[in-house]
């Protein structure tokens, strides 16, 4: 096994953090799904397609390249609008923890792929994250609306988990054209809802929305895409769960979201129950090897 560079790790911090401030920034703005997702992708298109075309990065591309980008971007394009439907009609911390549940999906469709059996640990871990899940919604009536947007973000985080795998694919291409792709196609997405855009838009706005395309997709995710292809999944996922103390401590702070003891029990067993459903087999088949 190839050791881990330090730059890598630091990448990966780097990348959480940024990606953190999301839930805060969507739920502060207020442009609606479609808007923030194509305001995002045009941003990271804008600054990305003059450095590939420079490059002529383009030229090498096969036509089953293009089908793993396009495939990419539209999975990622459904993830953030539904990501986005779940923090604008939550709040910040449930929307950032029904996308966590992104490392539970991740074990069972890394199980399904590989053919693998469940082990006692991924069921307890399952289990676990299921409660988490019952604990922090504020009611299991389906047609609770704010149980439905967290439903919505977990059905995020499934997609979501999807995309390491269809990145993996295609690693023979470079870092920088799979996140143009990502963005590129996804904006195509979202294109098709644009008669749902509202650009009546204030200066705070738009300065939120600059933040997000800049810091929050463009750096974030660029850094996200290299972490997540070259890191071993356990890693991956280990790393991603800083997203849920920073971004609720963010929304407490600076949106003032009460933080209750039902909302905080429950995000302990989701982080709790992916933790186990990956850390601890990964590190039971480390000291076997």
């Amino acid at each position: 096994m190839n050791a881990i560079s330090p730059q890598l790790i630091f990448t990966a911090l780097i990348s959480v953090a940024t990606m953190a401030l999301v839930p805060v920034l969507v739920s502060s703005v207020s442009a609606n799904e479609v808007t923030i997702g194509i305001v995002r992708v045009f941003i990271a298109c804008a600054a990305l397609t003059p450095l590939l075309l420079w490059r002529k990065n383009f030229s090498g591309l096969k036509r089953r390249d293009w089908l793993a980008l396009l495939i990419i971007g539209m999975v990622f394009g459904l993830h953030w609008w539904t990501y986005f439907y779940a923090i604008k009609n939550s709040t910040p911390s449930l929307g950032a923890l029904s996308l966590t549940t992104y490392g539970i999906h991740l074990v069972w469709i890394n199980a399904l792929i590989h053919r693998q059996r469940p082990k006692l640990i991924d069921l307890i871990a399952i289990l676990l994250c299921f409660w988490g899940c019952i604990i922090v919604v504020p009611s299991t009536d389906m047609t609770n609306h704010i149980t439905q947007a967290f439903l919505v973000g977990v059905f995020s985080g499934f997609l979501y988990a999807l995309l390491p795998f269809f990145h993996q694919r295609v690693n023979h291409l470079s870092t920088t054209v799979r996140s143009w792709g990502q963005f590129s196609f996804a904006g195509v997405f979202f294109l098709f809802f644009w008669p749902q855009t509202d650009w009546q838009l204030s200066y705070i706005d738009w300065q939120l929305l600059l933040v997000l395309g800049i810091v929050s997709t463009l750096i974030a995710h660029t850094l996200w895409v290299k972490v997540s292809t070259e890191l071993p999944s356990i890693l991956v996922s280990a790393f991603y769960y800083l997203y849920i103390p920073i971004a609720m401590a963010l929304s407490y702070f600076f949106l003032n979201e009460v933080m209750t003891v039902a909302k905080l029990l429950g995000a302990t067993l989701i982080v709790l129950s992916c933790l186990l459903g990956i850390i601890l087999p990964a590190l039971r088949q480390a000291k076997t090897n």
